[in-house]
């Protein structure tokens, strides 16, 4: 993230520019700022990559959760008593700039079971139960906010010439079928679509939300199986029994919990499996496609991304289930 769009962004937002804290995020865009002696978050959305409409959807999905009692980050005004706020860059795009409170908690220890447990997976369930249930019911604020449709990202408007033709053909059926499925209330709507151990803290015992950037209308099985996708890696990659067992258990308790905050058709559970491998063929086009060429470069990150690409290839699930 350019300096220069960084530095600005704080004075928007009245945040001391010489005590910036890069966090991370995809693009190395959040960072922990300082107002008044009070930690709060600062987002950067290039327009390359994120359009006004979709983050003013975002920023009413926030409120709705928020105001329905889900434990989410609220955005707060800039000096000018706006949400967003705008720099023009010399190409004539822009970068949208967001302020957030910054979550109460930690982020959970994987490797830790006093907090990596049974207990916590229900309340994860709960909590995307949660989420579910509301998405049924919300109305946005006016009805010129719309949050995009699961065919309408990034994936599906470039070229994926960074990937081989064999992956390519995979992806084109993967997202031939997901255009046959059914669409109704009970199964489709808005999601988190990134709901993993980075984007959550635990705080007494409570889960606290934040980064709702890739949310969209999709399946919620595929919400669903995201966070499966996710808790899996908790587990080494070649302990393949492991992961089996792990994901059972994970499966089953993360499901208890769900269930008390939403139903979902047991027709959607027999495309569980379905979605997983359609995650990874996802991550691994969005990796190939936006990963800089120093972070490919990366000795860890090519192995992983060629392991991916060869299970993809070979059709191997990611996941043995039933």
């Amino acid at each position: 993230m350019d300096k220069s769009i960084v530095s600005k962004g704080a004075e928007r937002f009245d945040a001391d520019r010489l005590d910036l804290k890069l966090l991370g995020g995809f693009s190395n865009n959040v960072f922990e700022c300082n107002r008044n002696g009070e930690s709060f978050i600062l987002k950067f959305y290039p327009s390359s990559v994120y359009s006004k409409n979709s983050i003013i959807a975002e920023l009413d999905w926030i409120r709705y959760l928020h105001s329905s009692g889900v434990n989410v980050t609220p955005p707060l005004l800039s000096r000018n008593g706006k949400h967003i706020e705008t720099i023009n860059l010399d190409d004539e795009k822009a970068c949208y700039v967001l302020a957030f409170e910054k979550a109460k908690g930690t982020f959970i220890n994987v490797t830790d079971t006093e907090t990596w447990n049974k207990d916590l997976f229900y309340k994860l369930g709960q909590t995307l139960g949660k989420i579910h249930g509301l998405s049924k019911r919300y109305v946005p604020l006016d009805n010129t906010i719309k949050q995009q449709d699961w065919n309408m990202g990034l994936l599906f408007r470039g070229d994926l010439n960074e990937v081989s033709e064999v992956v390519v053909k995979k992806w084109n059926t993967f997202v031939g079928e997901l255009s046959k499925l059914p669409k109704d209330k009970n199964s489709y709507g808005i999601i988190h679509n990134d709901l993993h151990q980075g984007n959550f803290y635990l705080h007494k015992d409570e889960i606290i939300l934040f980064d709702f950037g890739d949310c969209e209308y999709n399946w919620f099985i595929y919400d669903i199986a995201i966070v499966i996708y996710h808790a899996v890696q908790s587990i080494d990659e070649n302990d393949n029994k492991g992961r089996e067992e792990f994901a059972q258990l994970f499966i089953k308790t993360f499901l208890d919990g769900y269930s008390t905050e939403n139903n979902i058709d047991s027709y959607w559970l027999t495309k569980l499996q379905f979605f997983l491998n359609y995650r990874r063929i996802y991550s691994y086009i969005y990796f190939s496609n936006f990963l800089s060429k120093e972070q490919k470069n990366n000795r860890k990150v090519k192995e992983k991304l060629n392991n991916m690409k060869n299970k993809i290839e070979r059709d191997v699930p990611y996941l043995e289930i039933n």
